[in-house]
């Protein structure tokens, strides 16, 4: 039985324990993990639990950030990470918890979302080559694994306008986000 269901405070231990196992203990010093300041949005993390003793089977985490354009600050998603039991890999778990999250953060109004990840695992989730787009991570990266995910009407804009959009952690000062930083300030 696997219930997929939103983290709770008292998951943090598994949840930090699974990712040594899944990523080792120095991925803290990855680019991304720069972005990833403050707690991780609750409305969008999620767990899924497996067995009778709902063990921590796999976890999704998300961070909201900024992303420079032009003098304006577009609001957008940092997704990750996302960690699957080594004992459970292969089930469906990860995709699981990609598909309804995204789903969540769809229906939540979030617009742009950016991934560092392989690309064959996030491409039929809408992820394409964020490199085009100008998105600039504060840190190297392997290109190919830096991706976006956006609404068509957004990233046609910014792909017609092709200048260097700066990624930083979340400043809760872009515009018409009220709802969103409302959430991200109850967090």
């Amino acid at each position: 039985m696997i219930v997929i269901e939103k983290e709770q405070a008292a998951d943090s231990a598994a949840i930090e324990s699974l990712l040594d196992v899944g990523f080792g203990a120095d991925r803290t010093g990855k680019t991304v993990y720069q972005l990833r300041q403050g707690p991780a949005l609750p409305d969008l993390s999620l767990v899924a639990r497996t067995g009778f003793e709902a063990g921590l089977g796999a976890s999704i985490r998300y961070w909201a950030i900024d992303v420079e354009n032009y003098g304006e600050v577009l609001p957008a998603l940092v997704l990750g990470p996302l960690v699957v039991d080594p004992a459970l890999q292969g089930k469906g778990l990860g995709r699981t918890l990609v598909a309804r999250s995204l789903e969540e953060a769809d229906q939540a109004g979030w617009n742009l979302c950016l991934v560092v990840g392989e690309p064959s695992y996030y491409e039929p989730y809408g992820f394409i080559p964020a490199e085009p787009y100008g998105f600039e991570l504060p840190g190297p990266v392997e290109q190919r694994r830096f991706q976006v995910r956006g609404a068509p009407a957004l990233l046609e804009r910014l792909h017609a306008a092709p200048v260097s959009r700066p990624v930083r952690p979340w400043s809760g000062t872009a515009k018409g986000v009220e709802e969103l930083t409302g959430a991200i300030r109850a967090a």
